[in-house]
């Protein structure tokens, strides 16, 4: 009889011990298919024939974070807070904002925690933190909060517009290729009844959104396997009246800067020059 009770006993410690481990299983797990990152940097800005400065500011939460400011040769026009992606880091998008810098527009492109150079591991709460402490150094540089807009691309986006909530003082926002939450994107990747519930990173971009009060541009692929094209149209009918919008016709997920062409960095431009107008 003894025998079975320190059986039961030990049954029961095990289940408790799975039930206490299995959140923390989960958000691991949760964590590894949200973020991506990549320690070893691929090229540098000179590399694509940009002038820059590395750049290492201290969040909140006392971690080092790593970027690049990649200034035009003439006095900048603006000063754009660069938040990319979800995989890599920031060296494998030089190429990709060198237009924008050869249009006259500064940016400060910038790794969140865990990834390339900077210290510490992603999560939701952490972008927010590495994104504020890098869109100070950009006010910083800009020596004006009018000068300033924030550009996000994918998960960027989600920072971006968490610190255009926080930041109405800013000219505006740029995003492209950017979901309306997270639990949306696990509805649309993995339509497993209840799944989307139990997801702890939100970046409820959508509803952040509608209560963003400065200019937004949002940019779409038409064609993107990943964050469908009805998301875009969502960011964009977010508010009233809503954001300007570019369809990239054809586009996918990680190719609208090289689909979009010309008609994508210029429309990036115009905006700028519109949200810059209306701070004067």
């Amino acid at each position: 009889m003894l025998r079975w009770s320190r059986r039961r006993v030990a049954a029961v410690a095990l289940v408790a011990l799975l039930l206490l481990a299995l959140p923390v299983l989960a958000m691991s797990l949760e964590t590894r298919l949200i973020y991506f990152p990549q320690r070893t940097l691929a090229d540098s800005p000179a590399d694509h024939g940009l002038a820059f400065d590395d750049v290492l500011v201290t969040t909140s939460d006392g971690l080092r974070i790593h970027g690049w400011a990649v200034v035009p040769s003439t006095p900048p026009v603006a000063w754009l807070l660069y938040s990319h992606g979800n995989a890599g880091n920031l060296s494998y998008r030089s190429a990709g904002v060198a237009p924008l810098v050869r249009r006259g527009l500064a940016l400060l492109l910038y790794d969140y925690r865990g990834y390339g150079r900077s210290e510490g591991s992603p999560s939701e709460e952490g972008t927010y933190r590495d994104g504020e402490a890098m869109l100070a150094e950009t006010i910083r540089r800009a020596s004006d909060p009018r000068k300033v807009l924030l550009y996000g691309v994918s998960l960027g986006g989600g920072v971006s517009y968490e610190l255009a909530r926080r930041h109405p003082e800013i000219a505006g926002v740029v995003t492209d290729a950017t979901f309306t939450s997270v639990p949306d994107v696990v509805r649309v990747m993995y339509p497993i009844p209840g799944l989307s519930r139990i997801v702890r990173t939100r970046y409820d971009n959508l509803s952040k959104a509608r209560s963003i009060g400065i200019p937004r541009l949002v940019m779409h692929g038409t064609s993107d396997e990943i964050i469908p094209f009805w998301m875009g149209e969502r960011l964009r009918d977010a508010t009233d009246p809503p954001a300007e919008f570019l369809a990239i016709r054809g586009a996918h997920h990680n190719d609208t800067q090289v689909v979009g062409g010309d008609e994508y960095y210029d429309t990036i431009r115009r905006f700028v020059h519109r949200c810059l107008a209306g701070r004067r």
